[in-house]
């Protein structure tokens, strides 16, 4: 029988995941052969030479072929780094991506301009999904109460599972629905990852979003206009006075969301993400 270590296992991977056109071949390998492992990825090198039974190595195989399937790592695995926190996923909900962490900076930023004189702040995280907008906020704003909602009842399971892990439930609450309809309240922040892509391009994108990813969070109808759209009417009825709402937009939506925007809000800002992309819209009302 032929003996695996953990060294020639991951070149071995590496090269398998290849011919898949996995985008990053090498990194995946380690973060698969870890976490079947139970181990830390520095633990692979420093037991390069450990050799695996034949339990662990069935394990592994059964991973590998997920992936080699377009299978998203966080779905294997189980969870997405967000924040420097992990965010459980499953197929319910939108992997969180880089650019949504950058739209959390700019509401963390936002907020603390915004706090200085108070400690009374409320935020509304439109279209939730995992949570991770929510949970973050909370986790680094400890005076801030943030209501998440979503027309998901499975999505919602998996952000109550992330804000009970990340011990934030009691500044966090859940609730289902349509956009903004579940929201009765008046907030200071409305924060949204809406889905924003156009229908006819959700083909277009890479399989691992495409075949895999929650076809009603990406998908924005016919121009990728449509939540936003929504969010942009409805938003003034339910922020306080001078309020905020903050979205992620598509790179190339940033003129028609202001043009959509300049009746009804005020210091209208377009806020590029890491890859110098138009990604986030602010705006506040009167």
């Amino acid at each position: 029988m032929e003996t695996w270590t953990v060294a020639k296992l991951l070149d071995w991977t590496t090269a398998y995941f290849k011919t898949y056109k996995i985008e990053t071949p090498h990194l995946e390998a380690e973060i698969l052969l870890a976490h079947a492992l139970k181990l830390k990825r520095i633990e692979l090198y420093t037991g390069h030479e450990r050799i695996l039974n034949q339990n662990e190595l069935n394990h592994f195989k059964t991973l590998i072929q997920r992936r080699s399937k377009h299978e998203p790592l966080a779905y294997i695995t189980g969870f997405q780094p967000f924040m420097s926190v992990d965010i459980f996923v499953n197929r319910s909900v939108l992997i969180p991506r880089p650019e949504t962490e950058k739209l959390v900076e700019v509401a963390i930023d936002l907020i603390k301009r915004q706090t200085e004189n108070t400690t009374a702040y409320s935020v509304a995280d439109i279209g939730t999904g995992s949570g991770a907008i929510a949970i973050s906020l909370a986790k680094y704003l400890p005076d801030i109460f943030v209501t998440g909602i979503d027309s998901s009842d499975e999505a919602l399971k998996v952000a109550i599972k992330n804000a009970n892990y990340h011990r934030v439930e009691n500044r966090c609450q859940f609730r289902q629905g349509n956009l903004l309809q579940p929201l009765s309240e008046k907030v200071d922040l409305i924060v949204s990852n809406p889905p924003y892509i156009a229908t006819e391009m959700i083909d277009t994108l890479q399989p691992e979003v495409k075949e895999w990813e929650p076809r009603a969070a990406l998908d924005g109808g016919k121009d990728g206009l449509l939540f936003i759209n929504q969010l942009l009417e409805e938003s003034p009825r339910h922020l306080k006075p001078k309020g905020y709402l903050l979205m992620e937009i598509g790179f190339d939506q940033a003129e028609k969301v202001k043009e959509r925007a300049k009746d009804d809000f005020n210091n209208l800002k377009i806020i590029k993400d890491y890859a110098d992309k138009d990604r986030i819209f602010l705006g506040q009302i009167p």
